[in-house]
């Protein structure tokens, strides 16, 4: 039996079609959280990090703008500011790097080219811009703008810590697919997982504590080529636990009948591209306030 995942745990990479510019800037009103993939080339990974910590970070956090309300809410996204650094290479030898404002702030300054050019001048800002440029792949940058939907187990705080191993699984669903998709996540599979009892009590102590941490977010718009993203996230992800519905589903319906559940409810045939996962370490960016 093949094994359709709540998440993926291996590390896997597909060409994404919601690829926005670089540096765009994010106008929706909600307090939605808002994710930026960045994938980066094999060979530029270090440099892209250290460009972020010494010099991208120190220029968001010391820009100060002409409009106090900006000023203002940009104090207050420093706060939900988090960024997640990849813990394996893609399958493609490529990197993906997360930007997350986890919420979203309304008139936050989302792009990098305003505090560049505050903090070290036109010049320096362009050569720095030039370096940010060359480390990104082909696919740039992959947005996804959503919200947390509340479901059985969801008891997380949203507390980031550094050093914690992060999950983000992201879910490509057919253009017209998305609200079965959701309907199936909400009423036939995460209450499978939730029912789910290891013969292990230590294992089903750290499922139960797994599904309590994980989040499901809910796209506030289509991709380009009019696919939906819902993301599954573990925050923080819990090293041993089981992210895979193939166990639960084998032990509420039987190990013959469970694919064909699956295929039966229409979650097999609601991906377009499948699922991507990746495994990252929070980034303490306390250090820049």
């Amino acid at each position: 039996m093949k094994k359709y995942i709540l998440s993926l745990i291996a590390i896997a990479f597909f060409s994404c079609a919601n690829t926005p510019q670089i540096n765009q800037t994010y106008n929706k009103t909600s307090n939605s959280s808002w994710l930026i993939l960045n994938h980066i080339k094999f060979e530029k990974s270090q440099t892209f990090y250290e460009l972020l910590m010494d010099k991208v970070y120190p220029a968001i956090f010391a820009y100060k703008d002409t409009d106090s309300n900006i000023n203002n809410a940009n104090k207050k996204a420093q706060k939900f500011s988090r960024l997640f650094k990849p813990l394996n290479m893609n399958e493609d030898s490529t990197w993906t790097y997360i930007f997350m404002a986890d919420p979203f702030i309304d008139n936050s300054t989302t792009s990098i080219l305003k505090p560049l050019e505050q903090r070290y001048g036109n010049d320096e800002s362009q050569k720095i811009l030039d370096v940010w440029s060359s480390c990104f792949t082909n696919k740039g940058q992959e947005s996804f703008f959503g919200q947390d939907i509340l479901f059985s187990g969801f008891k997380n705080k949203i507390k980031p810590n550094s050093g914690n191993t992060i999950m983000i699984v992201l879910n490509y669903i057919k253009p017209n697919m998305n609200q079965n998709f959701e309907r199936l996540t909400l009423n036939d599979v995460l209450p499978v997982v939730a029912e789910y009892r290891d013969p292990s009590d230590d294992l089903h102590a750290l499922n139960q504590k797994a599904f309590e941490e994980m989040r499901f977010m809910r796209p506030r718009s289509q991709n380009k080529d009019k696919s939906w993203s819902y993301v599954f996230m573990g925050d923080p992800y819990i090293d041993g636990a089981n992210y895979f519905i193939t166990k639960p589903f084998i032990q509420k319906y039987g190990e013959e009948n469970a694919e064909n559940k699956l295929k039966e409810s229409g979650w097999n045939n609601s991906f377009n591209i499948g699922q991507v996962s990746y495994l990252f370490e929070e980034v303490d960016l306390t250090i820049f306030e």
